[in-house]
């Protein structure tokens, strides 16, 4: 039974690593994720929020929403409630990054749940699928 132990640890799966200077986490994907990252416009500084699908094929934007139309924003969208909204379906590949700054003060949602909260410094958020060993995938979950 051993060997068949050791072959299953190291089936390789498919993953969401998540990244943000010093903070790692990988997820197990099985199905479909959906994935907020939630941050204040460093501009406007107010709330952006885009949504993100996510499975073993890679990221898909699915939506932007934002409360002003100033520099940096999307220029067109529909009014739904204190936002504005697009609705996206394009495919983004494997891979997706943000730098954020300490004033966007960004927050992961994933599935409902927060995952994560950008402490107060600067930085580069990735956000990947990829294939790890399954002992890796629920070891980082």
């Amino acid at each position: 039974m051993a060997p068949i132990a050791a072959v299953l640890a190291f089936r390789p799966v498919h993953v969401l690593e998540i990244t943000f200077n010093d903070f790692n986490l990988l997820v197990p994907l099985s199905g479909t994720s959906t994935l907020s990252v939630e941050y204040t416009h460093s501009v406007s500084l107010t709330k952006v929020v885009d949504v993100y699908r996510i499975n073993e094929s890679g990221i898909y934007a699915y939506e932007e929403k934002w409360q002003e139309f100033l520099a940096g924003q999307p220029l067109n969208g529909s009014p739904e409630g204190e936002f504005f909204v697009k609705r996206l379906d394009k495919s983004l590949g494997k891979e997706w990054m943000y730098w954020f700054i300490e004033v966007n003060h960004f927050r992961l949602v994933l599935d409902g749940r927060p995952v994560f909260e950008q402490p107060a410094e600067d930085g580069l958020l990735v956000i990947r699928v990829k294939e790890v060993p399954a002992f890796k995938a629920h070891a980082g979950w």
